[in-house]
């Protein structure tokens, strides 16, 4: 049979023609190549169609304990987020009251009790016995207008304290010590140790070795420097308006009472420095208060107007002390 008629025949054509596929997809007509190259106006291609489907490749697993830990802080970043909206929340609330700390019966005293009195700064302010103002006068600058120099101020208080020592602590050399120069025992086979000396100082009853021996502890202030450092003095109290004048205290005999009553009627800072001019029966009402000292202008000294708040003066003390 030549090749025409083998073709011809129904089995060979049976097996020549494809089999009819169940699914829809194959029977749809394919379309040429031409078509599938160009695409219409506004599609993707096929190629970025395909990497949009396909999906993305996962991450290794080592790097998940990254996210883990990438994780936490954002955790604490909200909370930080959160805390303020709290604050505001609490802000918004109702404050409760809370009560305030308790305060000692002396700090609560001191608290409440009014200013003391002060005067006009750099003025003298004279007051009668019952403490109202009578006048004021104007001080001298060259005795309470100077400015102030701590190095100074220290140098005469350090002064002042050192010459009250009276330096007479005193300990016995071994040389002084009373006893025998005799040697106690020989120097060698008795196993003890050697010993020349019952005054040594290693032993009870012997000598001191670098002992105190009376010293003068002065220290040198020229004079001008000792006045100007008492003039820095009186002047910052000056400034604080704390020199009075006492124009109404007359006083026959010693009276503590009277003396008292004129400095409560004051009313001026404590402690109190009452400044006399030869009159003993003021300085003998003064020295049994234990908030006040008194002392004679020739004897002022600067520790003790520092040291006092107040300066009290009498009329021919502020005359003594003014017009100097």
């Amino acid at each position: 049979m030549s090749a025409d008629e083998i073709k011809k025949t129904p089995d060979v054509q049976a097996a020549a023609e494809p089999e009819e596929s169940v699914d829809t997809a194959a029977e749809t007509p394919v379309a040429p190549e031409s078509a599938a190259a160009e695409p219409e106006p506004g599609e993707k291609p096929a190629a970025e169609k395909a990497a949009a489907e396909k999906p993305a490749a996962k991450k290794p697993a080592v790097k998940k304990p990254q996210k883990a830990a990438a994780g936490k802080p954002a955790a604490k970043t909200t909370a930080k987020k959160a805390a303020p909206k709290k604050a505001a929340a609490a802000a918004e609330a109702p404050a409760t009251d809370v009560p305030e700390p308790r305060k000692s019966a002396r700090k609560a005293a001191v608290e409440a009790a009014p200013e003391p009195r002060r005067g006009a700064p750099g003025m003298a302010t004279f007051v009668d016995a019952a403490g109202a103002e009578v006048e004021t006068r104007q001080l001298a600058e060259a005795r309470f207008a100077v400015a102030a120099d701590v190095d100074t101020l220290h140098l005469v208080v350090r002064a002042e304290q050192a010459a009250r020592r009276s330096g007479t602590a005193s300990t016995k050399t071994r040389g002084e010590v009373s006893g025998s120069t005799a040697k106690l025992y020989r120097q060698k086979g008795t196993g003890r140790a050697r010993a020349g000396s019952v005054k040594s100082p290693l032993r009870t009853g012997g000598g001191t070795t670098f002992g105190p021996k009376p010293r003068a502890y002065t220290l040198k202030v020229n004079k001008k420097v000792g006045r100007k450092a008492l003039a820095m003095a009186l002047s910052d109290r000056a400034a604080n308006g704390r020199v009075f004048v006492a124009a109404g205290l007359r006083l026959d005999e010693p009276s503590t009472h009277a003396v008292e009553q004129f400095l409560v009627n004051l009313d001026c800072a404590a402690p109190v420095l009452v400044v006399t001019h030869d009159e003993p029966v003021v300085v003998k009402s003064v020295r049994n208060l234990p908030y006040a000292e008194a002392s004679e202008v020739a004897a002022l000294s600067t520790e003790q107007v520092l040291r006092a708040r107040s300066l009290v003066l009498t009329e021919k003390a502020f005359t003594a002390l003014n017009e100097a």
